[in-house]
């Protein structure tokens, strides 16, 4: 295929940009925006696989030449724009973002963001619009691909170039199985690394070396084209966060996006005229640096706002990206790609010189914490760095393997023998601050055990899980403690019921659905949460009833939607009162919870269990707090922090009172 200039690649390049942006911006309509990563990742296969074989064959390839180029491309304007991120994040951030912008900065700059931001998508992970830098991602997965690339490209031009296509093709297919199975397995890995992405490269690849020789014939490329333009827009309207992705699913917009440029490989078609308008056209052009400043232009504006944007503060955020996406473009972009501007030599030094620079910078973040309170960003009070976890450090359980018996943490008077447990899911450590101090003052002692992501209703196995241990064999081993510990007269059940029973999180909270599934196959098909509730927690408070256990069950805490902590940094930051911003009204409470309530007040009549309200000290007058005295009552948007733990030390007083 020639390389001459196609405008009908710039007018597809302006598609995915403008569907990532509209998608990130929350414009309605453009749920399934994300797609237009994948839509680049098929053009910069198709451009740079062209290029590379046109070189080798001529002899032409050499890799500073290739690398000059990839240099030219990416690195002029992702300089600026770190050093960008560097000085909002140094300007708006608490130390401890900061400290996480350093990381990523340097992530970013060394090309293994994508390796970074998949290794942090933890349970208690930052909110991703707080990380100013996560949108490189698919910068580092193009550029570890075109590490590889050019290299597996000369060997096969040199031992099999008769052969290159089929092992190019067999490549393509373990890659596409692969990221099929992954997503299913582990979505964030599939999502993130280059092996499961590999594919979309490849059919870019694939396409450049002519695998499928041009067919000039008119109207069955108008067919094509047309076709290929429905097949990669119709994600764009169609998928959701929810969609399983990639796999399967990331198929429709990579094969439209194939066609789109396979039909106007040897004249131009229906779909090239559509795409070669003139503001598509320059969109595309721009397409670069605006995908580079949209995300943390966004991040930045949401963080400070707090409260979501209105309709017009969304556009003119918007109109604001365009002109700082073409400013960029017009004033570093093209005066970098030019040889007369910047030689080889001075382009190469340049490079290193940025890279060197902002690596020291952000090197000076990360690993001298000194420095951030020396400049006067302390750490927030009983915040995510408060004892390394949002509880006592002591129960900081996680399960990294598959163990005989649960790992419990010991709380209130440990040298007395333990007479109550306290059970759940990451509510449940959430609550041992106020679990400990309230036990002291009787001189009891307790445990405390828990899983992130399990809540306590046997046999139900939650999606998406975390960690290595399945929560079904969590919570039998559960009860397999109890019975060897009959000491233990005492169990409080704490979950985020709400979340299970209602499917959706709360406000701004990451977009995910949480189901759970009967692996005792016992509940009616298709099932509704609220049955699968009922009976996981039957079965589990029938358990504790057969050995003659005291129950008590925490009806869940008021969620707030919105990172406490970051929250409260800004608006104290700005002189506003974080409690008038965001904290839930007490309506909104009640509301949002009213069938969490109903049904444990089922179980309260039914079972006789207790209930534990700690809403009714949360929640005061008309709202449901979430800071007092500028100190954060949570930890995130939905778990409590040690001083909010604290707080709620006289809910658990009448408790341990009665316990002997």
């Amino acid at each position: 295929m020639k390389l001459n200039y196609r405008k009908d690649i710039d007018g597809l390049r302006a598609i995915a940009v403008l569907a990532v942006l509209l998608n990130h911006a929350n414009i309605p309509g453009f749920s399934g925006g994300y797609v237009g990563v994948d839509v680049f990742f098929v053009i910069s296969g198709f451009l740079i696989t062209a290029i590379i074989a046109r070189e080798i064959e001529g002899g032409e390839f050499t890799f500073s030449k290739f690398y000059e180029r990839r240099i030219r491309r990416i690195l002029p304007a992702l300089s600026v724009v770190t050093l960008f991120v560097l000085l909002a994040s140094f300007v708006l951030f608490d130390a401890e973002k900061l400290h996480s912008v350093g990381k990523s900065l340097i992530a970013t700059t060394l090309f293994y963001s994508n390796i970074n931001f998949w290794m942090e998508a933890g349970y208690f992970d930052a909110p991703s619009q707080l990380k100013p830098l996560l949108h490189t991602w698919s910068l580092a997965v193009e550029e570890q691909f075109y590490i590889i690339f050019p290299v597996f490209m000369i060997i096969l031009y040199l031992y099999a170039k008769q052969f290159k296509n089929l092992v190019l093709i067999f490549v393509f297919g373990l890659s596409l199985g692969f990221a099929i199975y992954q997503s299913k397995q582990d979505t964030s890995a599939a999502f993130y690394l280059v092996q499961y992405r590999m594919w979309e490269l490849l059919t870019g690849a694939l396409l450049s070396l002519n695998i499928i020789p041009a067919f000039n014939a008119k109207k069955f490329n108008n067919i094509l084209g047309l076709g290929g333009l429905a097949l990669l827009s119709a994600p764009i309207f169609l998928y959701s966060e929810n969609t399983l992705f990639p796999g399967l699913n990331a198929i429709p917009p990579v094969l439209g996006t194939a066609l789109v440029i396979y039909s106007n490989s040897t004249s131009e078609s229906a779909s090239g005229k559509l795409l070669g308008f003139p503001a598509l056209v320059f969109i595309g052009k721009i397409s670069y640096s605006l995908y580079l400043w949209h995300w943390p232009i966004l991040v930045f504006f949401r963080y400070y706002l707090i409260l979501p944007e209105t309709v017009t503060e969304q556009w003119l955020i918007i109109f604001g990206i365009l002109l700082v996406s073409t400013a960029s473009w017009r004033f570093i972009e093209t005066p970098f790609r030019s040889q007369k501007t910047f030689n080889t030599q001075k382009i190469y030094i340049l490079a290193a010189g940025a890279m060197s620079f902002v690596l020291f910078l952000s090197g000076m973040i990360y690993y001298f914490d000194g420095l951030l309170t020396r400049a006067g960003l302390t750490k927030l009070p009983y915040s995510r760095e408060e004892g390394g976890q949002w509880f006592l450090e002591e129960c900081n359980i996680n399960y990294v393997d598959n163990p005989k018996e649960i790992l419990t943490c010991k709380v209130g008077d440990k040298t007395k023998v333990s007479t109550f447990m306290i059970w759940g899911d990451s509510h449940t450590p959430a609550l041992g601050k106020a679990a400990n101090d309230a036990s002291k003052i009787y001189e009891l002692s307790g445990v405390i055990t828990y899983a992130q992501g399990c809540p306590p209703y046997m046999g139900m196995t939650p999606t998406p899980s975390y960690g290595d241990l399945s929560c079904d064999r969590y919570n039998k081993m559960v009860i397999d403690y109890l019975e060897a510990h009959p000491e233990i007269r005492t169990v409080v059940l704490v979950s985020r019921m709400t979340l299970y029973l209602e499917g959706t999180p709360y406000k701004q909270e990451d977009d995910i659905n949480h189901i759970l599934t009967d692996t005792h196959h016992e509940a009616p098909k298709g099932a509704n949460s609220e049955i699968l509730i009922r009976l996981g927690l039957e079965r589990t408070v029938q358990s504790l009833k057969s050995m003659n256990r005291n129950i008590y069950i925490v009806v869940p805490i008021p969620e707030v939607g919105y990172d406490v902590p970051s929250a409260n940094f800004i608006a104290s930051r700005t002189g506003r009162d974080i409690n008038n911003l965001i904290a839930p009204t007490l309506d909104e409470y009640l509301a949002r919870s009213e069938r969490t309530r109903l049904l444990l007040d089922e179980f309260k009549n039914s079972y006789g269990v207790e209930l534990i309200e700690p809403w009714k000290t949360l929640c005061q007058e008309s709202i449901c707090r979430v800071s007092i005295d500028g100190i954060p009552l949570y930890f995130d948007d939905d778990h409590l922090s040690v001083f909010g733990s604290e707080v709620l030390t006289p809910v658990f007083e009448p408790i341990f009172a009665g316990i002997k």
